[in-house]
């Protein structure tokens, strides 16, 4: 059984509540053998079986014998353990089992694991969680994702501990955990169905009072008496559950900022509903008084309404951001006596081993990385790509971890597994994404929080001028002023636009990896691109093999395949590629710039640059070489009586390069092409692709002075970018992009990873940036502009209880789904300005 497995519940102990459904009286801990208590709710898996434990300690020591491999010691004991002394709480049993599982990353001198969020509702949530977690001693970092709660956490071992974060976490109302996707899947289930099941009550007593109501607002001669007294009960014992049950979480969380004397956005809906429900009992009991229970139920029904289509909207959002984290499977086919043997064994994916051999069945996914050893299917590979459309795999092709086998069985030699595979590469990239929160979402939180104490200041000035304008219309007034004001529309206005735009580009294999790489990417005025690796594939091939003797052109491609067998120079595995050696070459000897030699039947040949082969012979070059492109590379086969065979090699341009390079043209963004290679390359790259502006022999610090020269003119300069030498250049620009081939290196100094292998993907990225920044903009200036109108109208008296109810529930609906509409984002190939307008694209 694999970690990931280990780690689902029931690994962690559940929230406190009723026992596990299965626990009997009697049952023994299975660590020291103390009675368990029918209420404990501390259980493991423990080689295949679930046991009980009868507190946290027991069950740490367990886990922590099990991830080292040491369960026998239960079998040979011969006596009860000792129970941990002074058993610690829920949280410190964290610090033992987190370690033991792995799930904590050492980093330099500071440890980092991801966690999962239990309460999560808003921003301001975000805010109040990463601002009092950051004051702890020993907390380096602390950051919340909006769209999946998902949490990471740095601190410094011997300054704070993991137990002591998740239970000051607790102490501000909130639950945290080791992050398990599971575990998300089943919170969020539960907090829909909770968050649907409040809603429903408030809505259904909405409408009831609601009726109730009606006798008042549309009766010419007033309301009997009597009738308005018993209409007035029959609203209160309806309105109770909506403010017991339904905004029930309005008031723990308003208790929890003040507890910690902070104002979050769940302080004046408390005390609007709070105080008005107050006042209406009052006056039903004391049949003096308006009541506003219409109002209060309204409120709380609208509110309720918005929060759960934001929830939705977060859900749907965080979905597609954990999608790639989850794509790789947990078990795998071994078989450990192959070849000998077909013989096949269920094991953790996480278990495998380079050299290791597992079946593939056909609709399964690939577990590991590795080399196709026997069999032939076809396998998709959207992981890496995002293109669904499968790919040929035979013998000697490599396939990747989270692909998907779709025709036919496969034998793969695993040559990475765990987190040593692309796939773990792209989990961690796409999960280290999702954890940056830009500049203009911080702001907008902090000018947020200033918001509620600006609105409370307003609120007590409104009821102190009504006690002297109308001392009746304090009430109804002051709570209009808290009800219409939209906090929370200015708090999801940033957030919800960059969750639904992370959703669409993760769909497109697209990620966003710095804080604030989509608003710099949204002002880019000059892309800088790179040629090899980017523009290109940086992958030579066989463009042109022509005979120059007797020799057919399958002969001659086996007599160089045969001299470049040892070889690992790409032309060498472009000639392997394009011919079958029928024989072996001796006596090799490899001339570095220049080529190869070697003795084949007892003639020598040479293979290589043709001025080096020539001079085996001595003959001038042959009339072949007059019509050499600018941009190819000749490779000629000759021996002592003359040429054989001349090749020519050639780098081929990536998809969608030309359709990039005009889209970018569209959107007014100058375009320039920086290369290290020769001048003659460059400018015919340039000319194939559009590119007016180039320079040739660039090396990597006058790439990166050339990014700088361009800032200095006052462009925002975007960097796309593949190689190592590359990266600074990439450090260099306002924001840099880079393809999933890329080294390592550039990865992780990116600020935009694109996955796949279509440059078009680039546009895309840019246009979602502009777009959701964009609306970014509006929701922004929709909520100041909501708020300027609508809270003066309310402290003036203009606006009901009712009105105000609506609109502030409208806002907030409004800035959501004006944000949802990110999440419709063409592809590549849907987007009119990037269709591709050269079928050969890829073509030179």
């Amino acid at each position: 059984m694999g970690p990931s497995a280990f780690l689902r519940p029931p690994l962690w102990p559940p929230e406190t509540g009723s026992p596990r459904a299965g626990a009997n009286e009697g049952e023994l801990c299975f660590h020291c053998a103390a009675p368990v208590h029918s209420g404990a709710q501390w259980r493991a898996r423990i080689d295949g079986a679930e046991q009980p434990f009868c507190c946290a300690g027991c069950l740490g020591i367990a886990q922590t014998i099990r991830a080292a491999g040491l369960t026998d010691f239960y079998a040979r004991r011969t006596g009860r353990a000792e129970t941990p002394p002074n058993a610690p709480d829920e949280w410190t049993h964290y610090d033992i089992a987190a370690e033991a599982q792995g799930l904590i990353t050492r980093v330099g001198d500071h440890q980092e694991i991801s966690l999962l969020l239990e309460g999560i509702r808003c921003a301001a949530c975000i805010w109040l969680s990463e601002s009092y977690v950051q004051r702890i001693p020993g907390v380096i970092e602390f950051r919340v994702n909006f769209a999946t709660q998902r949490a990471r956490l740095a601190w410094s071992a011997p300054r704070t501990s993991l137990s002591d974060v998740l239970r000051a976490i607790a102490a501000i109302g909130y639950r945290a955990y080791p992050y398990d996707p599971a575990r998300r899947e089943a919170l969020a289930r539960r907090e829909g169905r909770a968050l649907l099941t409040r809603t429903a009550v408030a809505l259904l007593a909405m409408m009831q009072v609601m009726m109730f109501s009606l006798p008042a607002y549309i009766s010419i001669d007033g309301v009997d008496t009597a009738q308005a007294r018993l209409l007035a009960w029959a609203s209160l014992v309806l309105t109770l559950p909506v403010v017991l049950y339904s905004a029930w979480g309005f008031f723990a969380g308003a208790l929890r900022d003040l507890r910690i004397r902070r104002l979050g956005m769940d302080v004046p809906v408390a005390l609007g509903v709070g105080a008005a429900f107050i006042a209406s009992a009052w006056a039903t009991v004391t049949g003096e008084g308006a009541v506003y229970f219409d109002s209060v139920t309204m409120f709380v029904a609208l509110l309720l309404v918005a929060r759960y289509v934001e929830f939705n909207a977060r859900q749907r959002a965080g979905a597609a951001i954990e999608a790639i984290a989850r794509e790789r499977p947990e078990t795998a086919e071994r078989l450990p006596g192959y070849p000998e043997t077909q013989n096949t064994e269920r094991v953790a994916a996480a278990e495998l081993s380079p050299g290791d051999v597992v079946r593939v069945a056909a609709g399964a996914t690939v577990p590991a990385d590795g080399e196709v050893v026997s069999g032939s299917s076809s396998v998709e590979e959207a992981i890496l790509t995002g293109e669904s459309w499968p790919r040929p795999k035979a013998a000697g092709a490599t396939v990747l971890a989270g692909s998907l086998n779709r025709e036919s069985p496969l034998l793969v030699r695993v040559t990475a597994a765990g987190e040593a595979t692309k796939a773990a590469a792209i989990s961690r990239l796409v999960l280290r994404a999702a954890d940056e929160r830009p500049r203009v979402a911080r702001i907008a939180d902090h000018v947020a929080g200033w918001f509620v104490a600006v609105l409370l200041v307003i609120a007590a000035a409104t009821a102190t001028g009504w006690a002297e304008i109308d001392p009746s219309r304090v009430l109804i007034v002051t709570f209009a002023v808290l009800v219409v004001s939209c906090p929370c529309a200015l708090s999801l206005a940033t957030p919800a636009a960059l969750a639904a735009t992370a959703g669409a580009l993760g769909r497109q294999r697209i990620f966003a990896v710095r804080a604030d790489a989509l608003e710099a990417l949204s002002r880019v005025t000059h892309v800088v691109i790179d040629k090899t690796g980017t523009l290109t594939t940086g992958t030579f091939c066989l463009i042109a093999a022509e005979a120059l003797s007797d020799l057919d052109r399958e002969a001659c491609l086996s007599i160089a395949a045969a001299l470049e067998q040892g070889s690992t120079h790409p032309v060498a595995t472009a000639l392997r590629s394009a011919g079958i050696a029928t024989a072996s070459a001796g006596d090799v000897i490899a001339v570095p710039g220049q080529g190869v030699a070697g003795t084949i039947a007892g003639r020598r040949y040479r293979c290589g640059r043709p001025a080096w082969v020539g001079g085996l012979h001595g003959l001038p070059l042959p009339a072949v070489a007059d019509a050499l492109a600018a941009d190819a590379i000749p490779i000629a086969l000759g021996d002592q009586s003359g040429w054989i065979a001349w090749f020519t090699f050639g780098d081929t341009l990536r998809p969608g390069a030309t359709e990039l390079i005009g889209a970018l043209r569209a959107l007014g963004i100058a375009v320039s092409l920086v290369s290290g290679d020769r001048r003659a390359t460059v400018e015919h790259v340039a000319r194939c692709v559009g590119i007016d502006a180039w320079q040739a022999g660039a090396a990597p610090e006058t790439k990166r002075a050339f990014v700088a020269a361009r800032q200095r003119e006052g462009r925002v300069v975007a960097m796309i970018g593949d190689g190592i030498n590359d990266a600074p250049s990439l450090a260099q620009a306002d924001v840099s992009l880079s393809l999933g081939s890329a080294s390592a290196l550039t990865q992780w100094t990116a600020d935009i990873v694109v996955l796949g292998e279509d440059l078009r993907a680039i546009g895309v990225a840019i246009k979602a940036a502009r777009r959701s920044f964009r609306v970014i903009r509006q929701n922004l200036a929709w909520a100041f502009v909501y708020n300027v109108v609508a809270i003066p109208l309310a402290a003036t008296g203009h606006l009901t209880p009712l009105a105000a109810a609506l609109g502030m529930s409208a806002s907030s609906i409004l800035v959501v789904a004006n944000a949802w509409r990110l999440t419709r984002l063409a592809s590549p190939r849907e987007e009119p300005s990037l269709r591709r307008t050269n079928p050969a694209g890829a073509s030179r």
